[in-house]
């Protein structure tokens, strides 16, 4: 197991309550891929390098996690067609 970290930036039009249940839907959906020692932390609203959809600020969250490298496929293919993530970026840890 390798240690990652997923960085991903919610929709700001997505209210407090929201951001927890997508929080928590991203952490489940790690759970059941695998997914071990989950730290995560809420940045909080942040103003965007650039515009994406026409919005120019999003709700940073940062998760840390181990898990085995194959399962990452099927994470990003749910994470994909998750409603409310604008972006996200799964980085391996050195």
């Amino acid at each position: 197991m390798r240690k990652y970290e997923i960085m991903y930036i919610i929709n700001p039009t997505v209210m407090a309550d929201g951001r927890d249940a997508l929080v928590a839907k991203v952490e489940e959906t790690l759970t059941k891929a695998g997914a071990a020692d989950l730290k995560t932390e809420k940045w909080g609203e942040r103003k965007l390098a650039y515009a994406i959809d026409k919005k120019t600020s999003g709700f940073y969250v940062l998760t840390t996690f181990e898990i085995d490298g194959t399962q990452l496929t099927e994470v990003e293919r749910k994470l994909n067609i998750t409603e409310g993530l604008m972006r996200y970026i799964v980085v391996k840890q050195k």
